[in-house]
């Protein structure tokens, strides 16, 4: 066979390797970033167009917290003295005033401290008739100057002790006349709202044993235990509630679990009657800083491979912009990427103009 019969035969097949190569080049280099799409087609397939919104913070999704009371706002309402419990006119979720009775007790020991009052009362008069007498003398120059200092000192000491049994029933709150009758009554040291009943009547408790546990409901807290692996929280940053109440992260990272592998947060909730009560679960999410943020319909973000895009209208169709998917929750997306305000992003009929995309650049 002759080499001019060969080399047409070569000829042509170097000339198919060669458009092959040229077409599997071409086919590598993906779709155009740019494309046509006619008016025509966005209208009869009812494409709709929206502008991003500025977004200054991502939230992230749901987080599990437990409302807490304030380390300031809880407070334990103990027995003045050892009693039995006659009644406790509250229960859980009242709301009490300040001085409000929250239990009623009998005491043994109350009559006898009465008695001490009235005997400390009795000599404190006594005291102080003795030393208004020496006094008098003592200008007269009937006695002499040590006899008036004895009963000075004898008057001082009268008031003191005076003083000190009057001061012990004004902390245990209980009166003269409650404790001549053996009466004790425990009540709420401010506006609070009764967050556990401790005793039943009939019950006996020691001095100091405690009774109730009130909450004041204006200072709650948010307590949430939070992976390790999460992204660390930091004093200042927010997090929203289901119904757009923002609470401030006041404590992180304290109280590590070894157990559960997690990191104890506390978030400060606004001052104010909340609605919330301690024990609650609800659901919040955190939110960050974010720097070139849009705010977007969900139906506007598409995935191609490991890629996220978004398609802006331009002159002659669309232009395939690759963004970072930074949050997605309840049917919104927020995203960073090269957008502007005035951007017209395609948030409806994405499919086909994913396909029109894909197709117009050979993709798959």
């Amino acid at each position: 066979m002759s080499f001019s019969r060969i080399a047409p035969g070569l000829m042509f097949a170097a000339a198919l390797a060669a458009g092959w190569t040229s077409a599997a080049l071409a086919a590598d280099t993906g779709p155009a970033a740019t494309f046509a799409f006619s008016a025509e087609q966005i209208k009869s397939l009812a494409i709709a167009l929206s502008a991003p919104r500025p977004a200054s913070h991502v939230a992230s999704s749901a987080l599990s917290a437990k409302v807490i009371a304030a380390p300031d706002a809880e407070w334990v309402v103990t027995a003045p003295t050892s009693a039995v419990i006659i009644r406790v006119p509250v229960t859980e979720g009242d709301t009490v005033a300040a001085g409000a009775v929250l239990a009623e007790l009998r005491s043994a020991t109350a009559p006898k401290m009465s008695a001490e009052l009235l005997q400390a009362e009795s000599a404190a008069q006594l005291a102080r008739a003795e030393r208004d007498r020496d006094r008098q003398l003592h200008q007269e120059g009937i006695i002499a100057a040590r006899r008036l200092q004895a009963s000075e000192q004898a008057a001082a000491q009268a008031e003191s002790q005076l003083a000190a049994l009057r001061m012990q029933l004004q902390l245990m709150g209980i009166s003269a006349q409650d404790a001549r009758n053996g009466r004790v009554l425990a009540r709420a040291p401010a506006r609070a709202t009764v967050l556990e009943r401790l005793v039943t009547p009939g019950q006996r408790v020691n001095e100091a044993d405690p009774l109730l546990r009130l909450v004041d409901a204006d200072k709650l807290m948010l307590e949430l235990q939070v992976p390790i692996a999460d992204p660390a929280f930091a004093v200042g940053d927010t997090l929203t509630l289901p119904d757009g109440r923002r609470a401030t992260v006041r404590q992180a990272g304290w109280g590590a679990s070894a157990m559960a592998q997690s990191v104890r947060v506390r978030a400060a909730l606004p001052p104010g009657r909340s609605g919330l009560q301690p024990g609650q679960w609800l659901q919040v999410q955190r939110e960050t800083a974010a720097a070139n943020a849009w705010s977007l319909p969900a139906t506007a973000i598409s995935r191609v491979d490991q890629g996220t895009y978004v398609f802006v209208q331009t002159a002659n169709g669309f232009r395939a912009v690759p963004v970072q998917l930074l949050a997605s929750e309840a049917g919104n997306a927020t995203v960073s990427g090269a957008l502007t305000a005035d951007s017209a992003v395609a948030t409806s009929g994405t499919v086909a103009i994913k396909g029109a995309w894909l197709g117009h650049g050979g993709g798959q």
